[in-house]
């Protein structure tokens, strides 16, 4: 919900900035990715020993769909304002989605580093 009320508060700005979209984007697709990962599974926790390959996949997932949804949004609002002059131009979106491979091996790489740090803790927490 605070996603959306971001989005429907940052959409009616006059506001040129990738910051502040590409911020959005990520929120958008973290939520998106919690939603659906947790739906396929059945809101049950991954099985044992799968947990590092759950987080690079979610990294991964959040990592390209960042791209994707930080384009969709500065379309979004180029046709809600409607300029002449869009707010984001054509190349803009584009160079975003030409981020698409680098940001999700980006999101891998965060999510590798997350499931180590989920299973040192699990293995802590075991040899007490």
């Amino acid at each position: 919900m605070l996603t959306g009320l971001g989005i429907l508060i940052w959409s009616g700005y006059e506001d040129r900035d990738a910051l502040a979209v590409t911020a959005l984007g990520f929120s958008a697709a973290a939520c998106f990715t919690q939603y659906l990962l947790s739906s396929s599974r059945g809101h049950s926790a991954p099985a044992p020993g799968r947990e590092l390959s759950f987080a690079v996949l979610s990294g991964t997932l959040i990592g390209t769909l960042t791209a994707l949804a930080t384009a969709l949004l500065m379309l979004f609002k180029n046709l809600r304002h409607a300029h002449v002059f869009p707010d984001y131009p054509l190349e803009m979106m584009l160079a975003i989605l030409q981020r698409m491979p680098y940001w999700a091996l980006a999101g891998g790489l965060a999510g590798l580093g997350i499931g180590i740090l989920i299973r040192l803790r699990a293995g802590k927490r075991s040899g007490r």
